[in-house]
Order: C-alpha cells, then sequence, then structure tokens
C-alpha cells in the first residue's frame, strides 16, 4: 500500500444509495478530484442513491440552483460517478473504501470483508456511529486497515468527521484518512475506541430524554423542539431530527448497541420502541418504506400552543 499521500483516485462507498453514503459521495465529489463509486446490493439503492446526488435536496442540481455550481462542475462531477451492485466491478482499484450501511455489527462485518477482498490497496474507514472499531475489524486479515469515520448528515455539508482510531489501526492509515478529510472540507476529531465514542453517547441521551419527558407529558414534541430551537439556539429540535432527517433508524440501532454494551443508562425508552416498531422511521422519501415520524405516529400539530 502506498504512503504518505492525502488524496485518492478512487473512493468506493458501500452502502452509497443510502441516506449517509449518498452525502458521503457527494463530499468527495464536490471537494477532490476522485472518482466515486457506490454500491448497494439492491438496484433500487443504487438508483435511489443516484438520484439523490444528482437531484436531492442537497445534490448537485441544487448546488447549480444556489449559485454553488455551474451546470459544467456539476457535469463533470456526474462524469466521474458510477454506481453498481458488483461488489468486485465496484471496489476494484478503490484506494480508500468507506462503509456507510446499517448499524448491523453482521452486515458490517461482511462489508467490510468484501472490501477488503475485493480493494485489497485500499484504507478502509467505516462509517459506524456506535460500534467499536476494534470489534468491526475482527473478522479482517489485516485490521490495522480500518478506520472509523462518524458523519454528520447531511453528511456533504455538517463539517465535522469523529474519527475512531482503535488500537490495531495504522497509524498512517489514520493520518491518511485526517488528510483526505480535511482536503475535501471536513473537520476530522480523533477519538480513541469506544461504544458510541464520544458524539452518538452524548447525542443519545438527550434525545433519549427528550422522548422520555415526552412520555411523562412534561411536553410535546412540538413544545421540545421549539425550547431547543430558540432556548439553546439548536437547528432542529430533537424530534425534527429524527422525522425531518431520517434519523431515527440510526439513533434506535445505536441506543440498542450502547444498551448491550454500556448498560441501564442507554436503554429505549418505550415510546421510542412503539413508534419505531410501528414502522414510523422517518421521512419516507429519505427513509424508503416508513410511514412518517413521531409527529405522524402521534397525530401532533408541529406548531406548539403556547398555553
Amino acid at each position: 500500500m502506498s504512503k504518505g499521500k492525502a488524496s485518492f483516485k478512487h473512493v468506493a462507498i458501500l452502502g452509497g444509495g443510502g441516506l449517509m453514503g449518498h452525502g458521503i459521495a457527494l463530499a468527495c465529489l464536490q471537494r477532490s478530484a476522485a472518482h466515486v463509486t457506490i454500491l448497494s446490493r439492491r438496484k433500487k439503492s443504487v438508483k435511489h442513491g443516484l438520484g439523490l446526488i444528482e437531484k436531492g435536496p442537497f445534490g448537485l442540481a441544487r448546488g447549480v440552483e444556489r449559485g454553488k455550481l455551474t451546470v459544467e462542475q456539476a457535469k463533470g462531477m456526474l462524469a466521474r460517478l458510477t454506481g453498481t451492485t458488483d461488489y468486485a466491478t465496484g471496489l476494484k482499484d478503490a484506494d480508500l473504501v468507506f462503509e456507510s450501511i446499517p448499524e448491523s455489527v453482521p452486515l458490517k462485518h461482511e462489508a467490510l470483508k468484501q472490501a477488503e477482498e475485493h480493494a485489497p490497496n485500499a484504507v478502509i474507514a467505516t462509517n459506524t456511529s456506535s460500534i467499536m472499531i476494534s470489534e468491526l475489524a475482527a473478522p479482517l486479515e489485516e485490521p490495522s486497515r480500518l478506520v472509523g469515520t462518524h458523519w454528520f448528515y447531511p453528511s456533504n455539508v455538517m463539517p465535522l468527521v469523529e474519527v475512531g482510531r482503535s488500537e490495531l489501526t495504522d497509524p498512517d492509515n489514520l493520518r491518511r484518512v485526517v488528510d483526505y478529510l480535511s482536503l475535501i472540507g471536513k473537520k476530522p476529531v480523533v477519538v480513541n475506541d469506544s461504544p458510541g465514542f464520544f458524539m452518538t453517547r452524548f447525542i443519545n441521551n438527550y434525545i433519549a430524554e427528550a422522548i422520555r419527558l415526552v412520555e411523562l407529558g412534561i411536553a410535546g414534541p412540538a413544545e421540545v423542539d421549539e425550547m431547543c430551537k430558540t432556548g439553546l439556539g439548536w437547528p432542529m429540535g430533537p424530534f425534527e431530527l429524527l422525522d425531518d432527517a431520517a434519523a431515527f433508524d440510526s439513533f434506535y440501532q445505536a441506543q440498542s448497541y450502547l444498551h448491550e454494551t454500556c448498560g441501564e443508562r442507554y436503554a429505549i425508552p418505550p415510546l421510542a420502541r412503539k413508534v419505531f416498531l410501528a414502522g414510523y422511521k422517518g421521512n419516507p422519501k429519505l427513509k424508503p418504506g416508513s410511514k412518517g415520524g413521531f409527529y405522524d405516529f402521534l397525530g401532533i400539530d408541529r406548531n406548539p400552543k403556547n398555553s
């Protein structure tokens, strides 16, 4: 594996058709000269991801409309983009692989093994929000190749990337990923390996507490969202985040892992379990198959009553 280079020529994204994966693809297309390949096992997911990259709410067409990109620049980026369901073909010659599939250890293990097999010269980065890097590296022949990169939605807009470093991670691979993230305009912050690292443990606690306070009848979702935005200056309230950004799925999976590894303080609130198992996982346009979000499930007006 070549050493000492911050730039990469071919970036492959496993799960690139998803909510986070297509944003990672956009970040790489917009701020580097790399060819980008998005991969998914399902043709529908690949098509969905390519559509979001081109015409989604944070996509290239939107960038042209806002004057952030020229038509020629957008066309040039699309010319460097491909999508496929064939892992062997899509990963061939990749020198950086981002894995961005759901927070499931078995699913991630399988995807990471595919990356190791079909991209033998690549640094591999997992966009896990909660699972330990050392645990994800367990089935790999070269666990030193694996780095954690926890992106935030929308991943081509939000500057922070929490970079996870396990005891097995090669320091040079870590540095190359950090350098590349800086090159594409991100703010990488390196943390040590732990369930949930810092950000997920911190964020999930405040989201879970907001859900519990709604359960107790202290305030409704609209009131909670309004207070967090007006009183704390947040761009979105916790229920808007879960619903509008379709982040509920990620929260639920991460919270399940944190409960298993870190104990009862990360238990999933009963209301969250009820809403999730009923199929209300956020904005259906971003989360295909979802029936809606918390507001839809509870039948609540988004405008809080000042009474």
